[in-house]
């Protein structure tokens, strides 16, 4: 019996002792396993910053890179900026100049119309001048002859005419257009002087049931009106170019009061105290050639 007692102690001493030695090793091996986690973080701490600093390093080089590559093409592209230590050249504008050419221009459908429209035959030449490929000044020169058989008179005129004014253009005005069309509108004054004479007027009395026929002698009068106009012009080939105006006219006046008015008045048309007249022109026109300049302005900031 005591024998037993003995072997059991001993085993259970003995395990105890197993389970305390392995204990001890679980301890060791836990503290070596915290130990080397540690190590792992820092040199992960480590490697991180040493990421971001070669991140930085790159960027940094990237930027004196692409600062390298300005400074290479300011140098190569003087035209459009040139870097100094003094003042950086902006890219050249284009400033179109004041005098952008003169037009000789002919209309040939009112003497073409002559042919038609009873005894009036009108010719008209106008000159304009291009101020920026925007405004064009004008002035007009015309004569009207008129010789007309009415069914109770004969009509006989003659006459000429100015026309002073402008055009605005609103279309293909910038400096490095290839073509010279316009599209305007513009204002007149017109001014004519025009002599006429009125033969075989029929005068009826129904009263007295009597007719006389009356010549009056020849008269001379000066008329202005106002025009208003909107006209199209094309460049068909070089310095050739092809048109079309329509014209309102309108407030004519007399510079002296007279007994009787002109039938036709050169520029205007029919006159009538209360109606407006309207006109058509088809024009041919040259552009007399001129150099093509485009003045060129710097801008410099500081």
């Amino acid at each position: 019996m005591s024998t037993l007692r003995y072997t059991i102690s001993s085993a259970l001493f003995l395990f105890l002792a197993v389970v305390s030695l392995n204990a001890a090793e679980a301890k060791d091996t836990l503290k070596v396993a915290t130990d080397t986690l540690k190590v792992a973080t820092d040199t992960l701490k480590i490697a991180t910053d040493t990421l971001k600093i070669a991140t930085d390093t790159l960027k940094v080089a990237t930027d004196t890179l692409q600062q390298k590559n300005e400074k290479i093409g300011a140098v190569h592209l003087d035209s459009t900026m040139v870097i100094s230590r003094d003042s950086v050249r902006q890219v050249p504008k284009l400033k179109s100049p004041v005098y952008q050419g003169a037009y000789v221009n002919v209309d040939i459908f009112n003497p073409i119309a002559s042919l038609f429209n009873g005894g009036r035959f009108e010719f008209v030449v106008s000159f304009d001048v291009s101020l920026w490929q925007r405004l064009f000044p004008v002035v007009e020169y015309g004569m009207m002859f008129m010789n007309h058989e009415f069914s109770n008179s004969h009509y006989k005129s003659d006459g000429f005419f100015f026309r002073f004014g402008a055009n605005y253009n609103f279309l293909n005005f910038k400096p490095d257009r290839k073509k010279d069309h316009t599209f305007g509108v513009g204002v007149r004054y017109g001014l004519s002087n025009v002599n006429y004479t009125v033969s075989n007027a029929l005068l009826e009395n129904l009263y007295w049931k009597e007719r006389t026929y009356m010549t009056n002698e020849k008269r001379n009068v000066n008329v202005g009106w106002f025009e208003f106009v909107v006209g199209v012009r094309v460049q068909v080939y070089k310095s050739f170019f092809m048109g079309v105006n329509v014209k309102v006219r309108a407030f004519p006046h007399f510079y002296k009061k007279e007994i009787d008015y002109p039938a036709f008045i050169p520029g205007f048309g029919q006159y009538n105290t209360n109606t407006a007249t309207f006109g058509f022109e088809y024009i041919l026109s040259y552009q007399i050639p001129y150099k093509k300049k485009q003045n060129i302005v710097n801008k410099i900031s500081k």
